[in-house]
């Protein structure tokens, strides 16, 4: 058995998106090395994209069982941890990624984003400027600033930040939903759709998007494109409370459309509003748009 070019084989499966036969592959090289280290990290990155991640941490906590000191396995934990909202935990690899390389770019951008989700922001801006200083094309690390910056409330320092992350990534459709919601909070309501459109025409299936540019739509009084806009995320993603809570606001605002539906509409709005606890970072949250109006 060649294991470089089964780990070949096995990676470019992985990054064609066939992820069944690059576990299948990278199983059966850990079948007969099980102490291969970076057979156990990708086949941890499989499982992290397959959504099982109970089973990517166990693969990466085996593998950092056979060496210790692979930053690369440590950076890879927290950044599924991040994804499991345990963000102490997740902290702490990226910390220990970094105590033994401490020029790893991509920790420091992931220590970023973890500390954004404890709400440590001013740290988290630290860290993103220490990934842009050891790597200044670095468009993720600017979009993550960016989020640090947004948090704080200082919009026009976030815009200029996804405006170099979209420089760096013209095809970087989170970078342009984050900038158009900031220009959204600006009232620069116009160039916020041309930026939710860019998002769109990037990616066809972001139900976010959707609603976002519903929202802004709806503050230009282009209600019935507004209407349209929060369909199409409903229909993306059946559970999206906030497209029905705005949908709900635009409905009873056109008042074309009988008493029946909008309530039928607020109630589900409602009753996913319950049943959501937290979205996650790039998920619009329930806009005030329809609080007042959906009153019935």
């Amino acid at each position: 058995m060649n294991v470089s070019k089964l780990l070949s084989e096995a990676s470019s499966l992985h990054q064609a998106g066939r992820l069944v036969e690059a576990k299948t592959l990278y199983k059966k090289i850990i079948a007969k090395y099980p102490k291969n280290l970076e057979a156990r990290n990708l086949l941890g990155g499989v499982c992290f994209a397959c959504g099982d991640y109970e089973e990517a941490i166990r693969q990466i906590d085996v593998a950092l069982r056979v060496n210790p000191k692979a930053a690369f396995a440590h950076n890879n934990r927290g950044k599924i941890l991040v994804n499991m909202q345990n963000f102490d935990e997740a902290l702490a690899s990226f910390d220990r990624a970094i105590s033994l390389q401490p020029n790893y770019a991509e920790a420091f951008n992931n220590r970023g984003n973890a500390l954004r989700g404890v709400k440590r922001f001013n740290d988290a801006l630290t860290s993103f400027e220490k990934a842009i200083a050891l790597r200044a094309d670095y468009a993720e690390a600017f979009c993550g600033r960016g989020l640090a910056l947004q948090e704080l409330n200082r919009w026009e320092e976030a815009l200029a930040n996804y405006e170099r992350a979209i420089a760096l990534k013209p095809d970087f459709a989170e970078a342009y939903n984050h900038r158009a919601l900031t220009l959204r909070e600006l009232r620069r309501l116009d160039e916020a759709v041309a930026s939710f459109d860019r998002t769109i025409a990037l990616r066809p299936d972001y139900a976010a998007a959707y609603t976002n540019r519903g929202t802004a739509l709806h503050e230009l009084r282009r209600l019935d494109e507004a209407l349209a806009s929060f369909d199409r995320a409903i229909a993306l993603r059946p559970d999206n409370a906030a497209a029905y809570n705005n949908r709900c606001a635009t409905l009873r605002e056109l008042t074309r459309l009988g008493e029946c539906e909008l309530r039928a509409s607020y109630r589900t709005q409602t009753r996913l509003c319950r049943s959501i606890s937290q979205p996650g970072p790039h998920v619009e949250t329930v806009d005030a748009l329809g609080r007042s109006a959906c009153k019935l």
